[in-house]
């Protein structure tokens, strides 16, 4: 058999991997990636043009989003073919530069696309989930998933354990409701109906708060919806990580795709409600719930009342090749 440890991607396989990339979920649907591909490999970027200053000042959940794009990009390149080799935050002196990415052919595939198949499946879903409980096993499987990503992973399925996330969610809801800039930020990612840009969220999918919250809902009242959504919930979850910093956070991006895939595959949905994790006084009071670990992200499960996608920018929108200008 002819030597085919040296063969690299071409560019045309790279596009490939990248459009399935690029379904990856994100804060509010601002896809904050860029990718700069050449000579086989796939360099992935942060996009500080997108970041919500007010909403993660530290940028720690746009490396989240980046890490679940990343995710996405190694299940795509599985799927078709190659092993993908990540050399993560390779650069001290470039903090955009998130991760580098090279590839070798794959050994003899497993035979299981279900991974694959599910980046298309899943998307998140803000509505409220059926009054069904998750199978018994699934939880089980969210957490191996997460931790073959070196994160954890809490399952909340009692009413108690719910209703003290709950009344997190409604604190942290209200105190950022309270702050006009954040509330400005979450607007600026809220998109009308028939809106052509390919990013944020829909306002019918956001629920309560949409760009016209304030002329017509109180902030406590959307509070009460969201603290109902988690007690209503079959279950809520908790990603945590053994630290805090780049490192954990686009680990912990990778470990929330990953449980989000196995889910999509099961038939459930995910919808987050971080906002006790993004108000710096709630955080401790959400690790105070887990046995041990940083919580990066807290979000519920279940089975969906079917609702559209949000759209996504292509491949080529975010896409350059390496020394030179972007496609498309």
């Amino acid at each position: 058999m002819p030597d085919t440890s040296d063969r690299r991607p071409t560019d045309t396989d790279l596009e490939e991997i990248l459009e399935h990339t690029v379904r990856a979920p994100s804060l509010l649907n601002s896809q904050p990636w860029r990718f700069v591909v050449g000579d086989g490999t796939v360099r992935v970027y942060a996009d500080r043009a997108r970041q919500l200053s007010a909403l993660d000042p530290d940028g720690r959940e746009l490396t989240m989003s980046c890490g679940a794009a990343l995710l996405y990009l190694r299940v795509a390149a599985w799927h078709l073919g190659w092993e993908p080799l990540v050399d993560a935050l390779p650069d001290d002196a470039d903090a955009d530069l998130l991760a580098t990415v090279t590839f070798r052919p794959a050994p003899s595939p497993s035979g299981d696309d279900r991974p694959f198949r599910a980046l298309a499946l899943r998307h998140t879903n803000r509505l409220p989930f059926q009054d069904e409980p998750v199978p018994f096993g699934v939880p089980s499987e969210l957490a191996g998933a997460v931790a073959t990503e070196g994160a954890a992973l809490y399952v909340f399925d009692d009413e108690d354990g719910k209703d003290a996330l709950a009344r997190l969610v409604e604190e942290g809801v209200a105190e950022q409701g309270r702050d006009r800039e954040v509330v400005a930020e979450i607007e600026r990612w809220l998109r009308p109906a028939r809106d052509a840009r390919p990013d944020g969220v829909r306002d019918s999918e956001q629920g309560t708060w949409d760009r016209h919250a304030a002329t017509r809902t109180t902030t406590s009242a959307v509070a009460t919806y969201k603290g109902g959504l988690v007690r209503d919930s079959p279950a809520v979850l908790v990603l945590a990580t053994a630290a805090d910093g780049p490192a954990d956070w686009l680990a912990a991006g990778q470990a929330l795709a990953r449980a989000l895939v196995v889910a999509a595959d099961r038939g459930l949905a995910a919808s987050y409600a971080n906002e006790p994790i993004e108000v710096a006084s709630l955080r401790p009071r959400v690790a105070a719930l887990i046995d041990d670990g940083v919580p990066q992200a807290l979000f519920r499960v279940g089975y969906p009342t079917p609702e559209p996608a949000s759209s996504r920018r292509r491949a080529a929108d975010v896409t350059e090749r390496a020394g030179g200008a972007a496609d498309g």
